[in-house]
């Protein structure tokens, strides 16, 4: 084997060892944040904390909470308020 080859070799190996520590880094991450996803929906079905206090304490914007909350199938703590100004005339406007 060349210097040469030997060189190569060592990249190959090097790049295969850090490709490996990467895909098991991202296997961690992918279970952390299943575990993390899975605790947030039993907080929120116990109703324990509002998705507001749950957003304080997580790395998720309220939006990715209420998107994994909806997943999930939990109803929001409060019905809407607001009614569609289409609904309130009662029906679509005509053209």
């Amino acid at each position: 084997m060349t210097a040469t080859e030997k060189k190569q070799q060592a990249a190959r190996d090097k790049l295969t060892e850090l490709g490996a520590a990467y895909n098991a880094a991202e296997e961690q991450l992918d279970a952390a944040r299943t575990a993390l996803n899975e605790g947030i929906v039993e907080v929120l079905k116990a109703r324990t904390l509002g998705p507001s206090e749950v957003t304080r304490l997580v790395p998720y914007e309220r939006q990715h909470v209420g998107r994994i909350s909806k997943a999930a199938g939990i109803p929001p703590l409060r019905e809407r308020t607001v009614v569609s100004a289409k609904k309130a005339a009662g029906g679509e406007p005509s053209s």
